[in-house]
């Protein structure tokens, strides 16, 4: 024990210790001269903002609209003229005809029929149906037509309803692309074309034609003779004109065409008068009337009755 701590011991001790002093001084050293040559050659950064440029000032809108407006400004009117006496001025009357082109709907009649569109105003125009012309409301036109046997029967021929179709063919394509129709075909029943009026196309007069043409009495016999009533089938039995028109105003049509070739079987006449003018409105629906190769006093009074054209076909 004396040896481990003796002179030697202790100059041992004392250089380990200054050993480690100068290392750590020169540490010192070196990590503050790092630090000092770092400092001086660091650059200090600048940031420049960049300079703010002014939008540019456009020229108010509303200076240019006032440019505008007064350049359209219409010059000032000039000063009433003042008439004592109204009688004394000679005004000539302007007969101006307007016809709106629309596929409008129109509604008429009593009931709570509605108005159809809103704001659309009837067409009125001349519609040619059997060489005859008859004006009226091509924005809603109802052709009724009588399928019956009696149509094929007599001086009518075989081929009698078949003529009837073919002529309301040509009137259709006449006025093609203008207005709106459907049909009603009658007998001991009532069947209806389309649930609404269609616009006029050679499309929809296609499809016409093709429906009606089924409904061909002619075709319906098969041959038999047409003269004999047991030869058709209960389809094309009886006139139902009541019916018929009481069908015709549930569609709110602007004019009717009623093509028959005979009296009422379902009503007499006076009953379907009194019918048809209680479905009427304050503005009545006109109801052409075509007496099909027959004398129809029912036909001429129908129409007489609801401020329409009657014309006898031979």
């Amino acid at each position: 024990m004396k040896q481990f701590f003796g002179k030697k011991s202790r100059n041992a001790m004392t250089m380990v210790l200054l050993a480690s002093l100068g290392l750590h001084l020169i540490g010192i050293l070196i990590f503050g001269t790092i630090k000092l040559v770092s400092s001086v050659m660091r650059e200090e950064t600048v940031f420049q903002a960049v300079p703010i440029q002014p939008p540019p000032q456009n020229e108010p809108e509303y200076t240019v609209n006032l440019q505008q407006r007064n350049q359209s400004t219409p010059p000032p009117r000039p000063p009433a003229i003042v008439v004592n006496n109204p009688s004394e001025l000679d005004i000539p009357a302007l007969d101006i005809d307007v016809n709106v082109d629309t596929s409008a709907v129109y509604g008429r009649g009593g009931g709570g029929f509605g108005g159809g569109l809103a704001g659309l105003r009837e067409m009125s125009m001349d519609i040619n149906f059997f060489g005859s012309s008859f004006a009226g409301d091509a924005s809603r036109m109802l052709f009724v037509i009588d399928m019956s046997g009696s149509m094929i029967q007599s001086n009518r021929g075989i081929d009698g309803y078949k003529k009837v179709v073919d002529e309301l063919v040509k009137t259709l394509e006449k006025i093609d692309n203008r207005g709106r129709f459907n049909i009603i075909a009658f007998s001991g029943g009532v069947e209806t074309f389309t649930s609404s009026f269609t616009p006029i196309s050679l499309s929809s007069i296609e499809d016409a034609k093709k429906w009606l043409l089924d409904r061909d009495p002619a075709e319906a016999i098969g041959g038999k003779d047409p003269n004999n009533p047991k030869s058709f089938p209960k389809r094309h039995q009886g006139t139902s004109s009541g019916k018929a028109l009481e069908e015709a105003f549930r569609k709110q049509p602007g004019v009717i065409f009623f093509l028959s070739d005979g009296e009422p079987t379902d009503k007499n006449p006076q009953q379907i008068y009194k019918i048809v003018e209680e479905l009427q409105g304050a503005e009545k629906t006109p109801i052409n009337t075509i007496s099909y190769k027959t004398s129809s006093n029912f036909l001429k009074t129908l129409a007489e009755k609801n401020d329409a054209n009657y014309t006898q076909v031979r």
